[in-house]
């Protein structure tokens, strides 16, 4: 029989994943509590749940419902399957001893650990409540620190611990998670950053446009303006990561010129002076040791930055200290190895790239026009069909068999219509991009401040390896064979003693011609070879080596 004195309610709560598939679910946990409230001859009044996917502030929320709900209604019973199911941090217990010693029939029921607790419990039952308190809370600390650990790696190695922003996405590369430019949202994003430059806009105007625009968040709802306010000052759109009220130097891609990202600052701040990195290095997240494989740490002593690894790892030898110029000279170095010593041949070199774009676009159009007419004609069929089913020329099933075919197929052309990706394009676009910077990059790095440094580094370079102090430029793979096509030109270009860089190749003389001629080969390959060369292969050809 039920009294206001037996009336219990429960909490179940799953805080991982992990915890639910190893038996943990709360439909468990509130099996478990109910029989035993029955066995106790309490009545439960009410069940609350706090899922794996519940957030902090969602936990938080049930809690204080919960204490709200036993004190507003009485409830005397409070039934957990363990302490660390029902707090893990002391604030939380103290709300609980609260509630506890405002009344002595009040009693917290810890299941699992056989725990009784009330106002005049015993010293060793409320000595084994604060055991398993503390248990819970170290757990939740080593937790914590253990993520912070993690944490603190990626940041080191360049990547943010969290979601990155609209304009990226999450992929998985060599068994790491890592941000890289998403292609359908990259450029509305980048057009939102140039219309807010523009007179009379504002982040109000700039979020309508968005929105006509068809930017939506990750949960497919439209962007409010707070949201916006902060896209446009996240500065990981230009390779800086803001994590816990820090910046670290990001390895991505940036999506937005440091000159726009500035401009929008000042605009949206009244010209404020805004917060800068103490250390600013160029080579700060793209720098590593090899010997451990870590990132090089820079720190400025008596005018100038060193470098060294700074990881506390027995067997690295890394430690030896390399000076910032020492670095910068070998980074110019392959910056001019880049450098096509004939820009007429680059010029055809571009051209044939560009080529292999627009003949891309023509493909993808004869593809989804052939693509629709097939949609059509199996829709005509399926017509056919329904008319041929009235007329009782098919039986019912086999027009339910065919119906069902059609419609499978049919269901699957629309989804590869809607779903057309031209990644092979963006790609070439990309090697067509790379192949530009490749070729202006040697004429104006050394003028450019250490953000913009950082970027090209980033977008030509792999990775920069110090070992023992000496340095190792490693480029990408297409980089690499532009250099390689370029090494072979100024090898070519000798024979023919024709300067590297004042060779004008005019028509009146023959040499653009004769220049031509002798480079096609090496950047295209004989013509015994099929006509392939790595570089119009990787820029504008085979797919599995574009950038």
């Amino acid at each position: 029989m039920s009294n206001k004195y037996n009336r219990a309610v429960v909490l179940a709560r799953v805080s991982s994943k992990a915890q639910e598939d190893e038996g943990y679910s709360l439909d468990s946990q509130i099996k478990l509590l109910q029989g035993y409230c029955e066995n106790k001859g309490l009545s439960v009044e009410r069940v609350f749940k706090i899922a794996e996917t519940a957030s902090k502030d969602q936990s938080r929320k049930t809690f204080k419902e919960l204490l709200a709900y036993i004190s507003k209604n009485r409830i005397y019973h409070l039934a957990v399957e363990k302490t660390d199911r029902l707090t893990r941090n002391m604030k939380d217990a103290v709300a609980i001893d609260d509630w506890l010693y405002k009344d002595d029939k009040r009693m917290l029921h810890a299941v699992k650990e056989n725990l009784l607790l009330h106002k005049e419990a015993r010293s060793d039952v409320k000595f084994m409540w604060n055991i398993h308190l503390a248990v819970a809370k170290k757990y939740t600390d080593n937790l914590r620190e253990e993520a912070m650990k993690g944490w603190a790696e990626k940041l080191a190695q360049g990547w943010l611990p969290a979601v990155p922003p609209i304009g990226y996405k999450t992929v998985t590369e060599n068994g790491k998670r890592i941000h890289v430019p998403d292609t359908a949202t990259m450029r509305t994003v980048q057009k939102i950053f140039d219309l807010y430059l523009k007179p009379n806009q504002s982040v109000r105007t700039v979020t309508l446009a968005a929105y006509n625009m068809g930017l939506r968040s990750r949960n497919s709802r439209p962007i409010p303006m707070s949201m916006m306010h902060k896209i446009l000052q996240n500065p990981f759109y230009i390779g800086v990561n803001h994590f816990n009220g820090a910046d670290y130097p990001g390895v991505q891609t940036p999506i937005i010129r440091k000159k726009v990202f500035d401009a929008v600052q000042e605009k949206i701040h009244n010209g404020r002076p805004q917060k800068f990195q103490r250390h600013n290095v160029s080579l700060s997240g793209v720098t590593f040791c090899a010997s451990c494989g870590k990132q090089i740490s820079w720190q400025l002593q008596k005018g100038h930055y060193y470098g060294a690894c700074q990881r506390r790892i027995s067997d690295c030898k890394g430690r030896k200290y390399v000076r910032e110029e020492m670095v910068q000279g070998a980074v110019t170095d392959q910056l001019n190895r880049l450098f096509c010593p004939s820009q007429v041949v680059m010029q055809w070199v571009l051209e044939t790239m560009r080529e292999s774009v627009n003949k891309d676009v023509d493909n993808k159009e004869e593809v989804l026009a052939n693509s629709q007419a097939r949609i059509n004609r199996l829709k005509a069929m399926d017509d056919t069909l329904y008319d041929d089913r009235l007329a009782g020329e098919i039986s019912k099933e086999k027009y339910t068999q065919k119906h069902a075919q059609i419609q499978q197929e049919i269901e699957v052309m629309e989804r590869a219509f809607e779903t057309f990706e031209d990644d092979v394009t963006e790609r070439k676009r990309r090697g067509i991009y790379l192949m530009e910077l490749s070729q202006r990059a040697g004429l104006y790095y050394a003028e450019k401040n250490d953000d913009e440094k950082r970027q090209v580094i980033l977008e030509l370079f792999d990775k920069i390896v110090i070992d023992n102090g000496e340095v190792t430029v490693k480029m990408k793979r297409f980089l690499a064979r532009i250099a390689e096509a370029s090494d072979k030109s100024r090898e070519v270009l000798r024979t023919l003693k024709v300067s590297d860089r004042t060779t004008k190749n005019t028509p009146d003389n023959g040499g653009e011609e004769m220049v031509l001629n002798a480079l096609r080969s090496v950047w295209q390959g004989r013509q015994d070879l099929n006509l392939r060369h790595p570089v119009l292969e990787t820029g504008a050809l085979p797919t599995e080596l574009l950038p």
